[in-house]
């Protein structure tokens, strides 16, 4: 996983903490939720030497994910404050700004190049992209680097308007989608600012003009689509009984599903993994995962269980043999 973790902040209008100090961010969430689907995980980026860097480390490690490869910088951590606005809801200010994970360069590809060589799948994002023009480099690099190798790129576009703008966006994801093994982007969020097109088939044709990558494309409560290999499915999404915050859900959607095809399965039977651990995350605030993957297959077999139609009566089923 190359990208940013960040500490996140609950905070009032006034100042006021209201939660602990917690751990998230798009490079984070996906790297804890490969964690869980069961595949060894390191994290590649910079943090600084503050607290909230060491908050960070220790909720890696506490995580299962290996972060050895993580460099210390004299920049402050990134971190992005929630407090509620007028009508209560989340409003997101960012402290990302001049952070340490902005120093990531092309000289990390020298301190990276072996773990990068045999990783088998890599995740990144247009997030990571966004935060510096040196780590946009990075990112291309890395993904050249794991494309040659024979390793699996998997690249999250996750458009982010207050970080960065569409153009902008649109040539991160052409510079990297060649050398792709799977493109994922959310329709309209990122489809419509960047291709402008929102219907998710067409969406995946338009990408399929410069990559041949397999595609998802989130749709929120509607089904997931993936294209892969001339194959398109779709994957409805699992309603959950109480859902109470959606951030992070399509970030541990890609970290399933890059998880379990390091582990050799198929993209199309990792998808319905996938969306039951992005469904599950909805279920408490923050945007990390929680649910194990014991917990995810057996949410995924009870809705498999409610979607089976209802065996006939026995009456019809004797009605039924007696027929010629």
């Amino acid at each position: 996983m190359l990208g940013e973790p960040m500490v996140e902040r609950h905070r009032t209008t006034e100042g006021q903490q209201t939660a602990p100090d917690s751990v998230s961010g798009d490079a984070f969430n996906a790297a804890c939720a490969a964690a869980l689907a069961g595949a060894r995980v390191a994290l590649l980026s910079v943090l600084g030497t503050d607290p909230a860097g060491d908050l960070i480390l220790a909720e890696l490690v506490r995580r299962g994910v290996d972060a050895s490869q993580v460099r210390r910088g004299e920049q402050h951590t990134g971190a992005y404050t929630v407090s509620p606005d007028a009508e209560g809801q989340p409003r997101f200010s960012y402290q990302r700004a001049g952070s340490a994970a902005t120093t990531l360069s092309l000289a990390d590809l020298e301190r990276w190049g072996r773990v990068l060589d045999a990783t088998p799948v890599l995740i990144t994002s247009g997030v990571t992209a966004a935060i510096s023009p040196s780590s946009a480099q990075l990112v291309v690099a890395a993904v050249t680097r794991v494309a040659g190798a024979g390793g699996a790129p998997c690249y999250d576009v996750n458009y982010r308007p207050n970080l960065t703008d569409a153009e902008s966006a649109r040539r991160a994801l052409r510079a990297v989608a060649a050398a792709c093994r799977l493109v994922k982007l959310s329709s309209p969020g990122d489809s419509g600012p960047l291709l402008g097109i929102e219907e998710a088939t067409a969406v995946a044709a338009a990408l399929a003009e410069f990559t041949r990558a397999a595609v998802a494309v989130t749709r929120g409560d509607a089904p997931l689509l993936l294209t892969d290999g001339g194959q398109t499915t779709e994957h409805p999404a699992v309603r959950m009984p109480t859902p109470v915050d959606s951030t992070g859900a399509g970030d541990i959607l890609l970290g399933t599903l890059a998880a379990r095809l390091a582990l050799g399965e198929s993209l199309a039977a990792a998808a319905p993994l996938a969306v039951v651990a992005a469904g599950l995350s909805t279920r408490h605030r923050g945007g990390a995962p929680r649910a194990t993957l014991d917990e995810i297959r057996a949410a995924l077999a009870a809705a498999r269980r409610t979607e089976e139609p209802p065996a006939d009566p026995p009456q019809a089923l004797e009605e039924q043999e007696a027929r010629p």
